[in-house]
């Protein structure tokens, strides 16, 4: 059930762009490898094997904003510890 809520959170709001989505969840560490599981299971219940294709999830709304989820998700310490994702088609927004 929490996974569920943690996800609304997320994407329930405008595809994850609204400023009133979540950033991100803290969790004990002794749990926080089942989370990541389970997040990612409900993940792709939610958008299917490739999320690109995907009629269900929004897009990035510009090549700016674009550019600045790239950049951010490139910062020190950011690009290692994705999970799930983190590659950008700048010709699919």
């Amino acid at each position: 059930m929490a996974v569920k809520r943690i996800l609304l959170a997320k994407y329930g709001s405008c595809a994850g762009q609204a400023c009133i989505a979540i950033d991100y969840v803290l969790v004990e560490k002794s749990f926080s490898s089942t989370l990541v599981e389970l997040l990612k299971e409900y993940i792709k219940k939610m958008f299917g094997d490739n999320p690109k294709a995907s009629n269900t999830i929004g897009r990035i709304v510009n090549r700016k904003h674009c550019n600045r989820i790239k950049s951010l998700l490139n910062e020190p310490n950011v690009k290692e510890s994705v999970v799930f994702g983190g590659s950008m088609d700048e010709d699919d927004l």
